[in-house]
């Protein structure tokens, strides 16, 4: 350890300096260009610790922001996340009984088809006693219904009519999917008017 501390005390580094400006420079040193070489090295040295400086806090910049970005990015989605989520639970809580119409529209069986559409009825004529329409049918609650104030009431007859013809032939009545689709159709145009779903 002592021979190496004695090594290195004998080394001059500003000899070695000098020759590596020499070698690039192609001047040489001699006693009158010696200080004007040193100062030269001197402001090398200062210019690279100030650009060293900036490096580094442009570094810790882009650090400090990436940061930030990741961070807002994170709460960006959270917060889309929370948004989509309330959504969900406020479509769930207004109306679960449409919940399993969609359920059962969507169903391969006709069957469940036609379970739909009877649902959706008596959903529909639970909105309509709501709304103050007078009668003791459905039917009759949407002859009182007034156009201007239920834009959709057309819709209602349609889907009504097609509901009726289930009730009343059964399976005699034959139910494409098509046909099905349309009415539970009809059924959600009218439900959104009143913001029922």
């Amino acid at each position: 350890m002592a021979g190496a501390e004695s090594a290195f005390g004998y080394i001059n580094f500003q000899y070695i300096f000098l020759l590596i400006y020499e070698a690039l420079t192609g001047v040489h040193i001699n006693s009158s260009t010696y200080d004007q070489a040193l100062a030269i090295a001197g402001d090398i040295g200062i210019i690279g610790m100030v650009i060293s400086v900036v490096l580094l806090v442009a570094v810790v910049f882009v650090r400090i922001r990436l940061m930030q970005t990741e961070y807002e990015g994170f709460g960006m989605r959270e917060r889309v996340e929370r948004e989509r989520y309330q959504t969900q639970a406020q479509q769930a809580v207004k109306n679960p009984r449409w919940q399993q119409v969609e359920a059962l529209a969507e169903s391969p069986n006709e069957s469940d088809w036609r379970r739909a559409i009877l649902e959706a009825d008596t959903i529909l004529a639970a909105l309509m006693s709501e709304q103050g329409y007078p009668g003791e049918t459905l039917g009759e609650q949407l002859k009182h219904a007034n156009p201007l104030q239920f834009s959709t009431v057309n819709l209602a007859w349609e889907a009504h009519r097609m509901r009726n013809a289930l009730a009343h032939l059964g399976e005699a009545f034959p139910l494409t999917e098509r046909d099905a689709q349309v009415t539970i159709g009809q059924y959600r145009r009218v439900f959104e008017e009143f913001d029922y779903i």
